[in-house]
């Protein structure tokens, strides 16, 4: 619980974080909370062309799950939050993407890497980014995650806060850590 306690606070008070903590520790609501309170201390009305926050989560099913924390919050808040995963081979579909702009952001590492190269507008709303989170960060040392990563990092604003959460350390974290911090 220290653990989460300090990754709150430190989010808060405006600094990068890495977090190893086991399952079920409350990781989740670690990056949650301070989230949604810096997003809405910041702009009480976030505007349609800027994301606030992006957590990037590594399946689907955890989307979902992150998701469901993050609607009870960003309703409660009036902010808005899409949950964005893969479907139909991660194409773009330019009439669902024309409403994809929200205050937080959930996606998968390939779906967010294909509408950031497919629409300059979502591209752009990044710009105004405050807070990226890396859940399950050790996962995204794998091959499969790497090409997408590098591709969404580079075209994040440098200047935000940066939690990257695990369960377990894995070696290559500091390849992670180099990008993502």
């Amino acid at each position: 619980m220290i653990v989460d306690e300090q990754a709150i606070e430190r989010l808060l008070k405006f600094q990068d974080v890495i977090v190893q903590a086991p399952t079920g520790s409350g990781k989740t609501l670690a990056y949650v909370l301070p989230l949604f309170t810096l997003l809405w201390k910041k702009k009480k009305v976030w505007p349609e062309n800027e994301i606030g926050a992006v957590i990037i989560v590594p399946s689907r099913e955890l989307a979902k799950q992150v998701g469901a924390i993050c609607k009870l919050f960003a309703d409660a808040l009036s902010l808005s939050m899409r949950v964005m995963i893969g479907g139909k081979k991660g194409k773009c579909n330019l009439k669902a993407v024309q409403s994809l702009n929200a205050a937080v952001i959930i996606a998968t590492p390939g779906r967010l890497q294909s509408l950031i190269s497919c629409n300059s507008d979502f591209k752009r709303a990044l710009k105004a980014l405050e807070i990226l989170i890396i859940d399950e960060a050790d996962r995204y040392t794998d091959l499969s995650f790497k090409a997408s990563m590098t591709e969404i990092l580079e075209s994040l604003p440098k200047q935000r806060r940066t939690g990257l959460f695990s369960a377990t350390q894995a070696k290559e974290m500091k390849e992670i850590v180099k990008f993502g911090l």
